[in-house]
């Protein structure tokens, strides 16, 4: 009796996660592997779940040979994937697709047509949407007739109010869909759906999630909902990153390409991969680094980031007019108790209480009692929501 299953790849601009989901007649059932890829288009390592060490030296072998790009590893995790253990067959793979546009509000199977509109939008996405892309049509390719699906970042945000979207813009760039889209939306989604259990005894009715890694974001959630995120265009706005500005005044743009005569393209690159936390601290762009180092700009760059960020929870708070609770996830939002307390220290006149204990550990809420704003470390797990939408998708396809 063979095992239906469903892989998913979560591409990103370094690293690519892959997951492999067992699928029961009527639900999406464990996760049997999955694990990380860094060093995409450079120097590749694997690194598998501790539920999954036996593969690694099993995938590690097979993807050395193979060029560590996206559209040549996904094909080749696929295979790797569908061998890895017995008596499965590969039912369907989905994919997470940085940005959808206006018509994207939701998963879509993917299709010729709706690959070829996706690519238009790669200008908003430049260190994603790409590959994205490349990995569904050589997955394609190697398998032919196996359905795919695309989970998109915009989606969860699809939602907001118009006035949350809108840039004050002449009104034909806005409708041409010149206007605030959001990203990490398939972290928000995962969270959302894990506020109830976590917050079980204390409010949370307006959330604000701050998902913090190499690129960071926060969201503004009402009843688990999305209303406004910091985010905006493109993946480059709202809170600095690792090496993402952030917000920056587009006069600062204007005067770069006017009077410093930069290129568009050096601007882009400046802006994409050489700012942030990285062109602050001239240092690193490594949080962990830059919690260990003496040096000023260190310390400096640190200051700038939980500014920000403090900073944004204060805006996001007037979008949900007050606030009951603070969710941190992703990388750094997960496993940097340093930058929490940071962050948690420049909100405590909106009563928040920090407990040191339960910072350390990092799991769950991390607040006294008596703190007048929940906090808590929910990990997130986008590749089950890829996973989910796959096998609704192709459920209701059959």
């Amino acid at each position: 009796m063979t095992v239906p299953v469903i892989a998913t790849f979560n591409t990103g601009s370094s690293s690519l996660k892959f997951s492999l989901y067992r699928a029961e007649e009527h639900a999406l059932a464990e996760r049997l592997l999955g694990g990380t890829l860094t060093g995409l288009g450079a120097h590749l390592k694997v690194d598998m779940d501790r539920t999954s060490e036996g593969h690694q030296r099993q995938f590690a072998d097979a993807l050395e040979k193979v060029d560590p790009a996206p559209e040549q590893l996904i094909p080749e995790l696929a295979r790797c994937l569908g061998a890895a253990v017995d008596g499965t067959v590969l039912i369907a793979a989905g994919h997470r697709i940085v940005h959808g546009g206006q018509s994207c509000d939701g998963p879509r199977l993917a299709t010729p047509e709706l690959l070829d509109a996706l690519d238009k939008l790669s200008v908003f996405a430049p260190d994603h949407q790409p590959y994205n892309l490349a990995g569904v049509r050589s997955l394609a390719k190697q398998f032919p007739g196996l359905p795919q699906s695309l989970s998109f970042d915009t989606a969860f945000h699809s939602v907001q109010p118009r006035e949350a979207r809108q840039y004050a813009l002449p009104r034909e760039l806005t409708e041409s869909g010149v206007q605030r889209y959001g990203f990490h939306g398939l972290s928000y989604a995962y969270i959302a759906n894990a506020l109830a259990k976590t917050f079980s005894d204390r409010p949370h009715r307006k959330t604000i999630v701050a998902h913090l890694g190499n690129g960071a974001s926060l969201c503004a959630m009402q009843d688990g909902t999305s209303i406004a995120t910091s985010m905006g265009l493109t993946a480059l706005s709202g809170v600095p990153m690792a090496t993402r500005c952030g917000d920056l005044d587009p006069g600062a743009v204007l005067y770069l390409i006017g009077s410093q005569k930069m290129t568009p393209e050096e601007v882009s690159d400046m802006l994409h991969h050489r700012s942030g936390l990285l062109g602050v601290s001239g240092i690193s762009s490594d949080i962990r680094d830059l919690l260990a180092s003496p040096a000023p700009e260190a310390e400096e760059a640190l200051d700038v980031y939980t500014y920000r960020i403090a900073r944004e929870v204060g805006s996001l708070t007037a979008a949900l007019h007050g606030l009951d609770a603070i969710v941190f996830t992703g990388g750094v939002g997960e496993n940097s108790q340093e930058i929490r307390r940071r962050i948690c220290a420049r909100l405590e006149w909106m009563g928040i209480e920090l407990d040191d204990a339960l910072n350390e550990t990092g799991a769950g809420i991390i607040s006294t009692r008596p703190s007048t704003i929940a906090v808590a470390v929910i990990p997130t797990n986008e590749e089950e929501v890829i996973a989910r939408e796959a096998f609704s998708l192709c459920r209701d396809a059959a």
